[in-house]
């Protein structure tokens, strides 16, 4: 899954045992190609379905035969590359920066797929996979790899999806990015490296360097990493165009758990956790603590960067100064008389389910 480079000489991603999610991807029910097109550049279905024949009619000889894609007519007549994009351009949607609808796609696909929060990162992470060129997406130019269209998949892990369908290769693509969240306890570092290396080659880093695993990364997956969120510092001390989600993590497990808990129920805004009193109550990731007072007692909130917030409430003694910047796990107070920690969670100031974000 290397991003495409005419002069790129990476080898192809290591297979483990782990990958079994890109051998065997779940079918996916999908719009045609016509039907997208006529969504994003409002073209007639006729013109599309020719320029598909087309395009498939060039791939690999004219190999037509993944599960996903209809095949072409035999009496379709092959374009060349040149004409193909020549093609693609009379159907611009206007917009410079997005021309086919497919940063947005991706956007969308991101969010659905993967979860709240996760789309501007995975249209970053689909920019580096494939640049949203054409020639790319339409699988008529490979990684030296062999990775093919949008997302750059794998045909020997895709074998059922038509990776040049750029809405069946993004929602194979986020899946397989959820996979490796859930493998990593949702550490996006960790699992963009795995979605270019290959997960076996990351676990095996991850365990003989520990803390340094990334050093002894490919120089192509640490710079992978590089281009599309940043170096290691904190999220929140970072600009917010780096990415889209907070201390190196993701959807699957953004916050650490709060407290030991006893015991939890879901509540009107977020989730209620039952801890024994006086025992500590931690910050779920790096942030910036402000306090105020609510009906109950004090409301610890903390910025994460990038529009998310968490808020306590429930918490007693020793609190953080206003305005002071707390790392994941640190302690930020204890667990009041009542027993019970209110987590909450926001995007943007739009309350999201803390349960699809925590860790243990």
């Amino acid at each position: 899954m290397d991003a495409v480079s005419p002069t790129s000489t990476s080898p192809a991603p290591s297979v483990s045992p782990y990958e079994g999610v890109r051998s065997a991807p779940a079918p996916v029910t999908q719009a045609s190609f016509a039907a997208i097109f006529e969504k994003h550049l409002a073209s007639a279905r006729s013109e599309i379905e020719g320029v598909r024949a087309e395009i498939a009619s060039l791939r690999d000889g004219g190999a037509r035969n993944l599960a996903m894609s209809p095949r072409a007519s035999e009496s379709s007549k092959p374009m060349s590359v040149a004409d193909v994009v020549a093609r693609l351009k009379t159907m611009s949607t206007g917009d410079s920066a997005d021309p086919y609808g497919w940063r947005q796609m991706a956007r969308g696909t991101g969010e659905q797929v993967i979860g709240p929060g996760y789309g501007a990162i995975f249209e970053r992470q689909i920019q580096q996979e494939s640049g949203f060129a054409p020639d790319v997406v339409f699988g008529l130019r490979k990684s030296s790899a062999g990775a093919e269209g949008i997302a750059q998949l794998m045909p020997q892990y895709y074998p059922n999806v038509n990776r040049a369908d750029p809405q069946a290769a993004l929602i194979a693509g986020a899946k397989s990015m959820d996979h490796y969240l859930g493998a990593w306890d949702g550490d996006v570092r960790k699992a963009l490296a795995s979605y270019n290396a290959g997960l076996g080659k990351v676990r095996q880093v991850v365990a003989s360097h520990g803390e340094k695993w990334e050093s002894a990364l490919p120089l192509e997956t640490r710079q992978y990493l590089s281009a599309i969120v940043g170096n290691m510092s904190p999220v929140f001390s970072r600009p917010s165009s780096m990415a889209a989600v907070f201390g190196g993590r993701g959807p699957g497990g953004v916050l650490t758990m709060p407290v030991d808990r006893t015991g939890s129920r879901p509540a009107a805004g977020g989730l209620d956790l039952f801890a024994h009193a006086g025992s500590a109550v931690r910050a779920p990731a790096d942030g910036t603590v402000r306090i105020a007072t609510g009906d109950e007692g004090p409301v610890v909130t903390i910025d994460h960067g990038n529009g998310w917030q968490s808020t306590l409430r429930g918490v007693d003694g020793v609190l953080p100064s206003d305005g002071a910047t707390v790392r994941r796990g640190e302690v930020v107070g204890a667990v009041d008389t009542g027993a019970r920690v209110a987590l909450g969670l926001t995007l943007n100031g739009r309350a999201v389910d803390p349960i699809r974000y925590l860790l243990g």
